[in-house]
């Protein structure tokens, strides 16, 4: 029976061995990889916010100045390794897109104001934008809403590195079309699950200069005015360190129209973020996986090294012991 006990333990100790040894190089390295054909959805919310309302009435442009409004961003992320595939591309890499949908509560019903559509490719483990399947941004107007120009994205887009350092990162942002640094400020914990958060700090400054209708200014004269686009953002993100994902999102937003002679025209003012339910979803989905992969990529190594040790060495005892024992019986 001590036989059949040491050979079992002796079994199971060089299977924990092994687990143990190939824990970081092959399991953690395998599961630390984001999904080509990603699919989800978030949604942002902020309230007492400013924004520009552009839309027509019996065939005239109009443009509202709202002020002390709610606002509402969808975004949806959706993977499309088709395109990785044509480009011949390696397995590290991935193409996402994005699209916002950008909504204000006017007389209670949701009101479109804008829409986005974006492509971004990147390193499937860091996260980092690699430009490799053609990256495209919109850039549409109102003669053509729907324009896509392409870019050269720079920094993280979508998400962390998986196993995040409590250092700064450099993280894309639309408007300026360059990534800066987003500093690590402190771990908080939400809804029991510990995140990373970080902020971006963008000093309020021109970013673009294009001509508008005057009437966005409330000038009744026709024609068009040359305008400064003025931007500034502090962006916060709660990050799930193990996995690199984004737990919770918030922006407070600064962006107007200048132009001499007029007052300034907010286009977004205010302060919006990930809502209470796409908070709660992202906990849920992402704690068990955040832990188990923290796991593979910490404990796991040691623990399965050290109990596999231990095992074999109690596995040699027990075949050995018993071996001798019997032969001094006999």
């Amino acid at each position: 029976m001590r036989k059949v006990l040491g050979s079992v333990a002796m079994v199971l100790g060089v299977l924990l061995l092994v687990l143990g040894v190939l824990a970081k190089p092959v399991l953690y390295k395998g599961l630390a990889t984001v999904k080509l054909d990603q699919r989800s959805e978030s949604t942002s919310q902020g309230s007492g916010m400013s924004a520009l309302y552009a839309h027509e009435v019996n065939g005239s442009a109009v443009f509202d100045k709202l002020q002390n409004v709610n606002l509402k961003s969808t975004r949806e992320v959706i993977g499309i390794p088709g395109r990785v595939k044509a480009k011949g591309t390696q397995d590290d890499q991935a193409f996402w897109q994005t699209t916002v949908q950008s909504q204000a509560q006017i007389n209670g019903k949701w009101t479109d104001l804008s829409y986005s559509n974006e492509g971004v490719s990147f390193n499937r483990k860091s996260g980092t934008a690699t430009n490799c399947c053609g990256d495209y941004k919109s850039a549409g107007d109102l003669d053509d809403p729907s324009k896509l120009v392409p870019v050269d994205h720079q920094g993280n887009f979508f998400k962390f590195p998986f196993d995040v350092q409590k250092k700064s990162y450099s993280w894309w942002d639309g408007d300026l079309g360059k990534a800066t640094d987003m500093q690590f400020v402190r771990e908080e914990k939400i809804e029991g699950l510990n995140t990373y958060v970080f902020r971006q700090i963008i000093d309020k400054a021109q970013v673009a200069q294009r001509e508008v209708p005057k009437a966005i200014f409330g000038d009744s004269s026709s024609g068009n005015v040359q305008a400064s686009v003025m931007y500034g953002n502090v962006r916060t993100l709660w990050i799930e360190p193990h996995t690199g994902v984004l737990i919770k999102g918030q922006e407070q937003v600064d962006k107007s129209l200048v132009a001499e002679g007029y007052d300034d025209v907010p286009t977004t003012l205010g302060t919006i973020g990930y809502s209470d339910a796409t908070v709660k979803k992202n906990v849920e989905d992402w704690s068990s996986k955040g832990a188990l992969l923290g796991f593979i990529g910490g404990a796991l190594t040691p623990v399965g090294i050290g109990l596999g040790i231990l095992l074999i060495a109690l596995g040699l005892v027990l075949t050995l012991g018993g071996g001798r024992r019997g032969r001094r019986e006999a």
